[in-house]
């Protein structure tokens, strides 16, 4: 069964915030459209294509992963091209809607799928997550469309509701999914409990091209191990709120600061700040 696109929300939408956060708590998940046009998406594409070629990306090695499907992990790290995506304005909104303000990049990945791939194994992406089921998102999965997701070229396969299960899916167990299909330069926003995989490629030609770009609350940890993954002098190159997403910055004035000093004084930037002690022995001074 496939998800027509029925009504993707669109980037435009003035409370794009509040709309998606509110399709993701009913329906664990939500088909943003029109992020990005298709020149970008042909360019991102090709800057797929390069990163593969020039670091010899080889196909999986396991089911899960896809014995048909190249990945790319850090993907930020290999190229500038992708790190707009990241601190994208419009999905900024959205996960500060869903995860509130302090979030984290949990990790960046390209999903290049060839014809005759197998569906992947029904998951959930927070299932290391040892919190009782269901509970408020702690994580949350974008799944970007560089090329036309399709049913028949493997679009992500999603059980609808899911999120608030209160078990996680078990091998060999038939589930009632459907293929979300959408154009490219769309995007599905999924709450990180929201049982999902890639589908069959069963096309005879179409290479289906997709980014994972995950974010978790401020207080998880990242999957992806973004500020050992990624030399001190490349991260000095970043934006800063993207310096910051990756790890570089203390939440709620307190979990991440290095010997009580803020973690982006690493990068030779000059920043004081406020620890809770400080606050807490302000108040209990008034």
């Amino acid at each position: 069964m496939s998800l027509p696109l029925g009504n993707p929300i669109s980037a435009a939408s003035p409370q794009l915030g509040h709309d998606v956060a509110a399709a993701v708590e009913e329906h664990g998940f939500a088909v943003v459209s029109g992020l990005l046009d298709e020149g970008a998406c042909k360019a991102l594409v090709d800057e797929v294509r390069r990163v593969e070629r020039e670091h010899e990306i080889e196909l999986g090695k396991n089911d899960f992963e896809g014995f048909r499907t190249r990945r790319v992990f850090n993907l930020i790290s290999r190229s500038s091209a992708f790190r707009d995506l990241v601190i994208h304005e419009r999905m900024d909104a959205i996960i500060e809607a869903i995860l509130g303000d302090g979030y984290l990049l949990s990790g960046t990945t390209s999903m290049h799928l060839f014809p005759g791939e197998t569906a992947q194994l029904l998951h959930a992406d927070d299932g290391m997550i040892s919190l009782p089921r269901p509970h408020p998102a702690t994580l949350v999965t974008t799944l970007w469309a560089l090329s036309p997701f399709r049913a028949e070229n493997g679009a992500t396969m999603v059980v609808p509701g899911s999120h608030r299960f209160e078990a996680m899916p078990k091998p060999g167990e038939r589930h009632e999914a459907v293929a979300v299909e959408m154009p490219a330069g769309s995007a599905v926003v999924l709450h990180g409990s929201t049982w999902h995989g890639g589908g069959t490629n069963a096309s005879a030609d179409e290479e289906r091209y997709g980014l994972s770009i995950q974010y978790v609350a401020g207080w998880c940890r990242q999957q992806q191990n973004l500020m050992l993954g990624t030399p001190a002098d490349l991260v000095a190159t970043y934006p800063r709120r993207l310096q910051e997403l990756i790890g570089y910055s203390i939440y709620r004035n307190v979990m991440g600061h290095v010997d009580r000093q803020h973690p982006l004084r690493l990068l030779g930037e000059e920043v004081e700040p406020a620890m809770v002690w400080e606050k807490l022995s302000n108040e209990e001074s008034r």
